[in-house]
């Protein structure tokens, strides 16, 4: 059987043993590619609404749209949800869309972000905080309406800096020193800002078809090879991870984003042929959550039978579904 149908096949077993909305809603959604208006689908979005971590969600959010800070974590703000920009993660990975009244409030607060250039994060002193901070707002409002024409102008800027950073074919470190000293002021040698961090990576991939060819395969070959992966995760992704909560999560995390770039399919033959090794009785379990997961758990509480091992099912099929790409 390829292994394109198992994926398949998998994701109908596994429907066959869940109730949890979150978790049927991605499998029917996103593994299964129901019709939308297909009745199990619409009783799944239903159920949404009184999930635990949907109620999560709503019950933190601001009424501004936020969940206070943007970025930098409030220690003495007692929320579960520590960042807007996690809670945006958060709601996409459960299932909410742009059209959800939580997505629509965040989208508004993050569209006046990026008009007034203010939120609750304390200004960093330095020449990289207006460029760091549309970034960020930029790439968090991406993952809700990927075709805001608020995005426009800094979606080419930033393509603009990776092609100069490309130009020769390789990764040029003084091109993207220079591109920056030019386009934005912001000196970013050694800094958060290169171009190799998750928030670069995330807009750019939201409008990836727009994206040269040739510079996608660059950037994309780039990050593979480094060390560090991912800018922010900070696990490489090329060899399977350390198998501790946090390095694993970092890692799915790491090629749940680069999924998303074509080059990341020609890449990940030898990933994803170390993924179904570690696949026993057509299931996965890759052990207790990140306490900073964004994606776990989806279900509401992993103390019950094997819900652990039904999550991390779940996302392995959406993983592999983005690879075989059917």
């Amino acid at each position: 059987m390829p292994e394109s149908t198992l994926v398949i096949e998998i994701g109908e077993q596994l429907l066959e043993e869940v109730s949890d909305p979150v978790v049927r809603f991605r499998l029917l959604r996103d593994v299964l590619h129901k019709e939308p208006g297909s009745q199990e689908v619409v009783e799944a979005r239903k159920g949404l609404d009184f999930h635990h971590h949907v109620r999560t969600l709503s019950d933190e959010q601001w009424e501004d749209g936020s969940w206070g800070r943007l970025h930098s974590k409030d220690y003495n703000a007692g929320q579960k949800i520590s960042t807007t920009e996690a809670g945006v993660a958060r709601a996409i990975h459960l299932g909410l869309d742009k059209d959800h009244p939580i997505l629509k409030k965040a989208s508004q607060y993050l569209l006046s972000v990026l008009e007034t250039g203010e939120c609750r994060d304390r200004p960093e002193k330095n020449d990289r905080w207006e460029t760091g901070l549309r970034l960020i707002a930029a790439s968090t409002l991406a993952k809700i309406e990927p075709r805001h024409p608020a995005l426009d102008e800094i979606w080419a800027l930033w393509l603009e800096i990776i092609e100069r950073a490309f130009a020769s074919g390789d990764y040029d470190e003084d091109a993207e020193v220079q591109a920056h000293k030019e386009l934005t002021g912001a000196s970013v040698r050694g800094s958060y800002l290169t171009l190799d961090n998750k928030y670069t990576l995330g807009l750019m991939s939201s409008r990836v078809s727009e994206m040269p060819p040739g510079v996608e395969e660059a950037l994309v070959q780039f990050i593979w090879n480094l060390d560090k992966g991912v800018g922010y995760l900070n696990v490489g992704v090329s060899l399977p991870p350390a198998m501790k909560s946090g390095p694993i999560d970092r890692w799915f995390a790491s090629h749940e984003l680069l999924s998303r770039f074509p080059t990341w399919r020609r890449l990940a033959g030898e990933t994803v042929e170390w993924l179904w090794g570690m696949c026993t009785e057509e299931r996965w379990d890759f052990g207790p959550k990140s306490p900073t997961s964004e994606v776990m758990p989806l279900s509401e509480n992993w103390r019950r039978g094997n819900t652990r091992q039904i999550d991390w099912t779940t996302r392995m099929l959406l993983l592999l579904g983005a690879y075989y790409h059917y």
